[in-house]
Formats: structure tokens, sequence, C-alpha cells
């Protein structure tokens, strides 16, 4: 018999209250144990404003299962660490201070590394089962929301990066696997890039086009990263399934990132965003991989002019052998799901241009945010 929301979180409640009793007497344990109960506290406070939403109380449930499992570990979680309690499908990721928390960005990086690394298909199909079961509905548009704090202490808060990559490993389980439930999920995420942040979504007005934000809650920090990950998402989904609005918001996303670009590179190297200027060399590299996939999944010579440049920006090996190994991955797997896939779609063959014109670097362009 299914038990119901309310019941499952009076007996996680319950579990917290005795597991309290155990860790305050030491009869639980051989000797003294890391607590999670200042963090369990944070994560009861933090639902308690959405405690009339019943996919949050699902991830409320998950939560405490979690940090009530972990506890029995007798050790400190470290910050990001996975952890998956028993009955709970997709590892949750630990927050200082705010417990094992459903993450839909790592939940989708599980996902690539199941697919690209592993071809696991049963690994990815299980991954992107589970995950169906945080997806809340805003009119017909979905998001896999978030309910820690991360940049500013706004709950929930989605983010454009698991919103499009979650599109696109849709639109792939969807062809793949053939189930409808796959297919309405992938568009309505895509759908939410048609809600403005204002308005619960992540999407915000530039002097170039909309931003595609990777901390909803964070309108004034423009991580690039963020917000090539969703327009990769949006272009696997576009040459899968693709439709109106995924080819409306791809191409309006292509114009505004052509657009930032010059405002994301300073002394010879590229920024993580505006606000937190120099991206770390990992950030970089994942720069230049992103924008080799964006030209030459597009046909897009401005793009992959600048994947090239920034990677002579490289003092150590360079990044365009595993950009280009990337790029074949996702190029083959489109063409072997479908022999006519629509909308946006890779083009035949591969390998880097080495003749295609690299765009300008001017080096004195105001930042980004000063041209609001």
């Amino acid at each position: 018999m299914r038990i119901r929301l309310p019941l499952a979180l009076l007996l996680a409640l319950i579990a917290i209250s005795t597991l309290c009793h155990e860790l305050r007497d030491g009869s639980g344990t051989d000797g003294e144990c890391y607590s999670l109960l200042r963090d369990v506290e944070n994560t009861l406070r933090r639902f308690e404003r959405v405690r009339g939403n019943e996919i949050a109380m699902r991830q409320l449930i998950d939560d405490l299962k979690a940090d009530l499992e972990y506890m029995k570990l007798c050790r400190k979680p470290e910050l990001f660490e996975r952890f998956a309690p028993e009955g709970v499908r997709v590892p949750l990721v630990y927050v200082t201070g705010q417990g094992f928390n459903v993450h839909p960005i790592n939940a989708m990086n599980l996902a690539t590394e199941a697919i690209l690394y592993r071809g696991d298909w049963e690994e990815f199909r299980g991954i992107m089962e589970w995950m169906l079961r945080y997806m809340e509905r805003k009119g017909n548009a979905s998001f896999l929301n978030f309910y820690f704090a991360w940049e500013r202490a706004s709950i929930p808060w989605n983010s454009s990066l698991s919103q499009g990559v979650a599109a696109g490993y849709y639109a792939v389980a969807c062809v793949r696997f053939g189930d409808p439930r796959y297919c309405e999920a992938a568009r309505s995420l895509v759908n939410s890039f048609l809600i403005p942040q204002e308005e619960g979504g992540f999407v915000i007005e530039t002097a170039y086009g909309p931003f595609y934000l990777e901390y909803s809650n964070s309108p004034d920090d423009l991580v690039l990263n963020g917000f090539m990950l969703s327009l990769k998402g949006l272009a696997i989904y576009d040459s899968l399934i693709g439709d109106g609005v995924s080819r409306r918001v791809l191409s309006e996303g292509i114009r505004t990132l052509r657009g930032i670009l010059p405002y994301y590179e300073r002394g010879n190297w590229s920024l993580y965003s505006p606000k937190h200027g120099r991206a770390t060399e990992t950030y970089h590299r994942l720069h230049i991989r992103l924008l080799y996939f964006l030209g030459m999944w597009l046909g897009d010579g401005e793009l992959l002019g600048y994947a090239l440049r920034w990677d002579r920006y490289l003092t150590d090996r360079s990044e365009l052998p595993r950009a280009e190994r990337e790029y074949e991955f996702w190029r083959d797997l489109v063409s072997s799901l479908t022999a006519s896939p629509r909308g946006s779609h890779p083009p035949e063959g591969g390998g880097i241009d080495r003749d295609v014109v690299v765009p300008a670097h001017v080096e004195d362009r105001p930042y980004l945010t000063q041209v609001y």
C-alpha cells in the first residue's frame, strides 16, 4: 500500500527523533559520531515554506533519508559528496550545513557519465526515470527545482544547465526507448526556456538577447559554462525531436552567445562570469569543448573560431582532441537514433578546419554588465 507523503514525513521525523537519542546517549555507536542534526534542522526549516508542494515533499523525504542513513556511517561528509540512501536511485549531494540534497545538475552529470564514459544505457535510463519524480509543472513547462541555498538563499531556484541538458537527455530517452513520458518531459523542459526569471524561470534579457541563467536566484551572475551547456542540450533536443519552441530558444540563445563572447575574454583567457572573473583551467577547457561542440553542430565558424583561439591560450596540452571526441560521440549517437533528425543537426564528417576565421580579440571591451 502506498504511503501518503504526510505520513511518510511523520515516519521520517520519528526516525530522526530516535536517532537523536541514540547519538546523544552513545547507545547507537561504539564512539562519538559526526552529527548532521543541525543540517536536518536547516532542511526542515527550508522546506517549511513549501510544505503544500507534493513534489517538494518528495525531495524533503529523500533528503532526510540520506541524512539519517549517512549519520550511521559516523563520518563527516565532504562538500558535494554523493550518497544514495536505500530506495533512492540517484545519489544526493552534500551541501555544508544543509545536509544531503536532490541535485538536478549532479543527476545530469551522472547521466553523462553513464552514456559518454561507460556506455551503460540501463544506468542512463534508471537516472532519467528516477528524475521524473522531481519534475514540477508550471503551465506547459516543467522544472527540476533546487531546494537548498546556493549563491543566494532564495528557495526554490532552478538552472538553465540542468533544464537544457535534461531536455536533451529526455529526447535521447524518448527516441531510444519509445516511452511517451520521456518525450513529454523533454518538451516541457524546453518550454521552460520561455519563462522569465521574474516569473519563476531562468531567462533574463540582455542587450544581446535572452540569457539563460545557471542560477535563477542570482540574475546578476551570468555564468558562461551553464549557458552554453543549456544550448548544447537544446541542440541535441532539436536534432532528435525539434519543434518551434526549441528552434526559437536555441537560435535566440546562440545569437546572444555570439554577442557576449567578447566580454568573456580577458588577458588571453576566458571568464567564468563577469561577476566571478577569470575561469579556472578546468572551466576554461570546458568552455573550449562547448564552443567546439556548438560550432561544429551548428556549422558556426565564429563559435569554432573562439574555441581554436581559446585553446591557444593553454600552456599545456590542447583541449581540442577531447572536444573532437565528445562532439563525435554525440554526432554518432544522434545519427544512430534517427536516420532523419529534425531541426538543427550535426553535419557529417568531423575534424578541425584550420582555415576557419578566428574572431579578433578586442582587449579593451567593457564588462558585459555595463551594457545592460
